[in-house]
Formats: structure tokens, C-alpha cells, sequence
């Protein structure tokens, strides 16, 4: 199952979250950054997240 870690990505931030899918999880990660890091993430931001998926 994938998985996110906030902090892998240097963040202080206690995140994490997994979830059956790729897309699923992409869709959590996305409603934190938006939420908790006030952050949209571009491409350049989804490259560096795909890089820390485990």
C-alpha cells in the first residue's frame, strides 16, 4: 500500500497517510498541503512528493 510521510519531504510536520491506491493517497496529500501547509502543489512540488512515496 502506498504511503507519505509530510516530514520526508523536510517538513515539520507529523503527516502521514497511506491508502490502496497511488491516486488515493495523491488526493490526501493534496488536501493537507492545502489545508495545514496552505500550498497547491505544482508539478515541480508533485515530482518531489512522487520521489518520497514508498
Amino acid at each position: 500500500m502506498p504511503s507519505f510521510v509530510c516530514k520526508d519531504l523536510g517538513m515539520d510536520c507529523p503527516f502521514t497517510a497511506s491508502a490502496p491506491t497511488e491516486a488515493e493517497l495523491e488526493k490526501k496529500i493534496a488536501e493537507h498541503a492545502r489545508k495545514a501547509h496552505n500550498l497547491n502543489p505544482d508539478k515541480d512540488m508533485w515530482m518531489k512528493i512522487k520521489t518520497v512515496i514508498k
